[in-house]
């Protein structure tokens, strides 16, 4: 981790000349397609020229690939070389507040000067020091991570035919990465322990209406307990219900392609919030999904996914109170077919859901995610559900 005499050093402006010569560098790879479509067109017959055509295939291939490794090169440098701007400027307004009011930084330190005086406490500011020294730390980590996979070859032109396209791809592939780091930054829950539900006597009540047991987050056992309160087993059932309505529902749309990470899975999720927020409220259907997802054993990507695409349901009911259940699920179908829901495509990467075909995403099923995710331990925690369901 950069310390914080380290990070007032960085130049963005050498940062910006990087930039600069690598994207030189591929205005004269992606110039050189005229060469290489000339020569494809010279006309040759024969032993030779089969081999010059070979020869030739191989040449295109591996400018393609170098025009897309530059492209993204330039583009994450040009991102990192904007955001050093706002870290040094960021860098210096904090020394110039904390000097007004009594402080200097030394070494990520406050230091409280004998003349000390002002309203800003040295704890309020030094959280303002740690907050840059972490921003710092994912500038770094996210240059570094990105140019190693470039150097290693894992950004490639995506099936790409001309130099420009593959130029596209390049940038485009860190672009879709960037959205993703955001989408997660954003979408994301602690974890939660888990148990088995129904439980106890109004457990066995349950069991004998027809529910089964099943592990569920301590938080879902919680709103669903009170749930069988408030409305008994009747109530239990008709939540079920619309548990199910969702779930059968999603299974003839796109298809029934992408069921898990896929199209289907976002219907589902989305139709399923939708329903909630109708029966139970906005909040209440927002503290069960998202007690839903605090499942430990569940990976930090399609949690994300999953939050995004609840969110975007309920978002649709609140606007549409009094849409039919088949009129939500059309406004659910036609938001995924927008691309307002999130999908996971085969590189593990969350994208609007009309960015990739029904079908074309993560493989889930033949690749499963792993369950053991101890960094869910640093999610954020949306603490305890206390909303009560509407209409009981």
């Amino acid at each position: 981790m950069a310390t914080w005499a380290e990070v007032r050093q960085w130049q963005p402006d050498l940062v910006g000349q990087i930039g600069d010569h690598l994207a030189a560098q591929n205005r004269q790879v992606v110039g050189l397609q005229d060469e290489l479509d000339a020569a494809k067109a010279a006309g040759w017959t024969g032993e030779a020229a089969e081999s010059a055509d070979k020869d030739l295939r191989l040449r295109r291939q591996e400018l393609e690939d170098l025009a897309a490794r530059l492209s993204a090169a330039v583009k994450i440098i040009d991102d990192s070389e904007q955001a050093v701007r706002e870290l040094v400027r960021g860098v210096e307004a904090t020394e110039e507040y904390a000097a007004k009011n009594g402080y200097r930084i030394d070494n990520g330190k406050v230091v409280e000067l004998q003349d000390a005086g002002g309203f800003l406490t040295a704890a309020t500011l030094q959280v303002e020091v740690q907050a840059i020294l972490a921003r710092a730390a994912e500038i770094d980590t996210e240059l570094n991570s990105v140019l190693k996979r470039i150097v290693a070859g894992e950004i490639g032109d995506a099936g790409a035919t001309t130099l420009a396209a593959a130029a596209a791809a390049g940038q485009d592939r860190i672009s879709d990465e960037q959205r993703h780091r955001d989408l997660l930054a954003k979408y994301q829950v602690k974890t939660d322990s888990t148990k088995e539900w129904p439980s106890g006597v109004t457990g066995w009540l349950a069991e004998q209406a027809g529910f089964k047991k099943e592990r569920v987050t301590e938080s879902e056992a919680k709103l669903l307990d009170d749930l069988q309160a408030r409305k008994g087993l009747l109530g239990l059932k008709e939540f079920a219900d619309l548990r199910q309505d969702a779930l059968h529902t999603a299974e003839g749309k796109f298809e029934g392609k992408g069921k898990t990470d896929g199209h289907a899975d976002a219907f589902r999720h989305a139709y399923w919030n939708a329903l909630m927020t109708q029966r139970y409220g906005e909040e209440w259907a927002r503290d069960f999904a998202t007690a839903h997802e605090r499942n430990p054993s569940s990976h930090h990507i399609p949690v994300g996914m999953d939050l995004h695409n609840n969110e975007v349901g309920r978002q649709i009911a609140r606007a549409n109170p009094d849409a039919s259940p088949e009129e939500l699920a059309t406004l659910v179908e036609q938001a995924v077919k927008d691309g307002k829901m999130v999908v996971i495509d085969k590189n593990d990467t969350l994208v609007p859901s009309n960015e990739t075909n029904p079908g074309d995403t993560r493989d889930t099923r033949n690749n499963p995610w792993p369950t053991d995710n101890p960094g869910r331990n640093d999610d954020r925690d949306p603490g305890e559900p206390n909303a009560k369901p509407d209409q009981y």
